[in-house]
């Protein structure tokens, strides 16, 4: 619970920085990645913290991402146990609120490439239910590298065009991971976890 509050105090304190920081500086993009059992939709908001000579760009922001797919096996990162078994085919359904951080370089004039990376946050979807057990999508999300991620995070590798004055068109991999909590009655929770890399395009405009 603790956790939760500190994370709905930095979420909501992003759109109020960004409200207040200059239009030039902010950025608003839609992403969608498609692979062939994986899919996800993200909408971001971002701010340019550092910029060294139109050459790199560091900054911060706030990232919604939706997760879906086919049925696929999560691996157990906690003790294996009765039903628990070491993979678990869970039918993924996940939604996501992220504090992220991005940088980019630019190339040429019109190209840049870049990354971006939720850090902490929070996560939620509907709960599924597999014989006795149940599974339910981990609420807190941080980064913490690898099999030690929590929640639900989104990570992007990309190339990016400018189209005109202030619209850019983004394409790359996105490389996510999910996290669901599974119970059974009488044994300890354990965390399934799994990971996803997708190409994806975005559409980004800046004020």
């Amino acid at each position: 619970m603790r956790f939760a509050m500190v994370v709905l105090v930095i979420c909501a304190a992003i759109p109020s920085a960004l409200a207040a920081a200059p239009s030039s500086r902010l950025a608003l993009d839609g992403s969608a990645g498609v692979g062939p059992d994986a899919q996800r939709l993200s909408v971001s908001v971002r701010y340019s913290l550092l910029r060294g000579s139109g050459r790199w760009d560091l900054g911060v922001g706030g990232r919604i991402t939706g997760y879906a797919g086919n049925a696929a096996d999560y691996t157990n990162r906690d003790d294996v146990q009765g039903a628990q078994t070491r993979e678990l085919r869970i039918d993924p359904s996940v939604v996501s609120l992220n504090g992220m951080v991005f940088g980019e370089v630019r190339l040429v004039p019109s190209v840049t490439v870049g990354a971006n990376l939720d850090l902490i946050g929070l996560a939620t979807g509907p709960t599924r239910e597999i014989g006795s057990l149940k599974a339910e999508p981990q609420r807190g999300s941080y980064f913490a590298y690898g099999d030690a991620d929590h929640g639900a995070l989104n990570s992007e590798f990309f190339a990016a065009i400018r189209l005109g004055e202030s619209v850019r068109l983004r394409a790359g991999l996105s490389h996510y991971v999910t996290n669901y909590i599974v119970s059974e009655p009488g044994s300890p929770d354990a965390r399934y976890q799994r990971f996803d890399t997708v190409p994806f395009a975005a559409l980004e405009w800046r004020p």
